[in-house]
């Protein structure tokens, strides 16, 4: 049991040193069973996920800050009265999470929020729409209303919990 575990751990140092993965967990093997894998090899992060923004705290509370989302985008893509949505959306609650299919939008968060953006410009919003923060693990953007941004930076937002 121990050289297969030596020979587990010594084919994952190789793969990630050479391909650039992770393995998580070795196998593990039980007395009176054959060997049960209970680990998996994934891509490392740099190829897993696009290039999400780190989060700063101010980031991160405005995020906590949106409890769910309240716009999805599904499988056909997004549409005007999606847009008019994000829009009355914006105008009532300052940020928007938005859940999202990527696949759309060829499989890119950044690509949904333009998209998104320019259909709710069309619909009467400013063009200023700001991205707060996407996630590519929870497929949701934080939209938020022009200046936001620097009101998240400045301290000012999210508003400070009621008494």
């Amino acid at each position: 049991m121990k050289t297969l575990q030596i020979v587990v751990l010594s084919i994952g140092l190789l793969l990630s040193l050479t391909h650039g993965f992770v393995v998580v967990n070795v196998v593990q093997q039980r007395p009176t069973t054959a060997t049960r894998p209970t680990s998996f090899v994934m891509p490392s992060s740099s190829s897993l996920l696009m290039a999400t923004p780190a989060a700063t705290d101010g980031e991160e509370k405005a995020w906590r800050h949106a409890k769910r989302a309240l716009l999805r985008i599904g499988a056909k893509g997004a549409t005007k009265t999606h847009g008019n949505s994000l829009r009355q959306l914006l105008e009532d609650h300052t940020i928007v999470k938005v859940k999202v299919d990527p696949k759309p939008f060829d499989g890119s968060l950044e690509n949904a929020f333009t998209q998104l953006r320019d259909l709710a410009v069309e619909s009467g919003a400013s063009k200023d729409i700001e991205l707060i923060q996407w996630r590519d693990s929870d497929r949701m953007i934080l939209f938020g209303l022009p200046g936001t941004m620097d009101r998240i930076q400045s301290g000012d937002f999210p508003p400070p919990p009621p008494p």
